[in-house]
């Protein structure tokens, strides 16, 4: 047993002992950055290849103004950008319009921009660049776990620089919502993947205040709760949560149309000027145009159009998806559930438009008809689609930007 001395001694030591240190800022910003040193690490390939692609648009855009002598920022928020920065500026109307308006888009886009223009102290154009870019950048590293389920490492390599490379993902450098349509979309296919029903509801709802496609990841979360259940049985408590996904995925969608109910008097203001604006509704919707009459009438008239680079960019998407459609048939064991019904859907709904059909932005949403040509194509048959892409994907982009074509 210590002695009398030798505990005194010991509380004088402890009184005058230095007291111990805390962590400074050193130490706390070290601890932020080891976890995001080895984050970036893991997800290298992504980040350089999309960074890569960036730096050639950004090329590509300043040959733009200098043969053009049109302004950045113009090209830069050129078709469905100028409408969402018209919903920052104007917002929607109190009636329903049958006709163009901001009524055709829908309000989360708009409102993380605001945000990030708060948050940053900088201007709206600026705020949608920011947010495209880092999207993208998001989007190219799900795109990369995702498909590293399917294929394994060496093929999410390949999707990642397909992806990047395709002529449509011009939109992350521009003010186009699928920086965040995207994320959305590939987090709920992973959540769904991992059993995270509430998350994957939850990013569907998100997705569907965001871009009209999204409302397909309703059908998607239904899906695959319906697999689950038919896998497990409705007795299994587990699969039942499944149906969590498929019950929150309609909220945003939903909360948009009580907005317009109690704004303009129709939960389908959205729609009506989508469908008399952009020809959007129903499969039969492109027929009724006056192009498709003149087409019909004198089929001979379509040479008369070859200068439409927007028409030329729908045609060949059209084809393009027909084909990648039947590879991911061939692969579909491959695939998360839900994929083929996410890129199913996406297609029919570009048949719906006479101002889009299947063009390099919607291929883009429609992504497993993209990147399934990684699992494809192989050494050289793989180089020269490469390089055939690159080669479309600078050309498309200048189109794009000089006002030529739509994304």
């Amino acid at each position: 047993m210590q002695t009398q001395d030798e505990m005194e001694r010991e509380l004088i030591a402890l009184r005058v002992a230095p007291p111990l240190a805390r962590p400074g800022i050193a130490q706390r910003a070290a601890a932020i950055a080891e976890p995001a040193a080895a984050w970036i690490r893991a997800h290298s390939w992504p980040i350089l290849v999309y960074a890569g692609t960036r730096i050639v648009l950004l090329l590509v855009a300043w040959l733009d103004v200098i043969i053009t002598r049109h302004p950045l920022a113009g090209e830069l928020s050129l078709f469905d950008g100028r409408w969402y920065l018209a919903v920052l500026d104007a917002g929607y109307p109190d009636y329903a319009v049958h006709g163009k308006s901001t009524l055709g888009f829908l309000p989360a886009y708009p409102l993380a921009i605001r945000a990030v223009a708060t948050v940053t102290a900088s201007s709206l154009l600026v705020a949608a660049l920011l947010l495209a870019l880092v999207g993208g950048l998001i989007t190219a590293v799900l795109m990369y776990r995702l498909t590293a389920h399917w294929w394994g490492e060496r093929g999410a390599r390949k999707a990642v620089l397909v992806y990047c490379l395709f002529p449509g993902s011009i939109v992350f450098s521009m003010a186009y919502s699928e920086c965040l349509t995207l994320p959305l979309v590939l987090g709920c296919l992973l959540a769904l993947r991992r059993r995270r029903w509430a998350l994957a509801g939850a990013q569907a709802a998100v997705a569907g205040a965001v871009e009209p496609a999204a409302a397909i990841l309703i059908l998607v979360c239904l899906a695959v709760a319906w697999q689950e259940l038919a896998a497990a049985g409705w007795q299994d408590r587990a699969a039942r949560r499944s149906l969590l996904a498929p019950v929150l995925a309609p909220a945003g969608l939903a909360a948009f149309a009580v907005y317009l109910w109690d704004r303009t008097g129709t939960p389908f203001a959205s729609l009506a000027a989508q469908r008399y604006g952009w020809h959007q509704g129903d499969p039969f919707a492109l027929l009724d145009q006056p192009v498709a009459q003149r087409l019909l009438a004198h089929p001979v008239s379509v040479f008369g159009h070859l200068g439409n680079f927007s028409l030329w960019n729908g045609l060949l998407g059209t084809v393009f998806l027909l084909f990648a459609l039947r590879q991911l048939w061939r692969y579909r064991d491959e695939l998360s559930q839900g994929t083929m019904v996410w890129t199913l859907g996406v297609g029919a709904m570009t048949l719906w438009s006479v101002m889009t059909l299947t063009n390099a932005r919607m291929l883009l949403i429609a992504f497993p008809a993209v990147v399934i040509w990684a699992r494809v194509l192989e050494g050289r048959r793989f180089r020269l689609f490469l390089a055939a892409e690159a080669a479309v994907f600078v050309l498309a982009s200048g189109l794009t930007l000089a006002g030529l074509m739509l994304p």
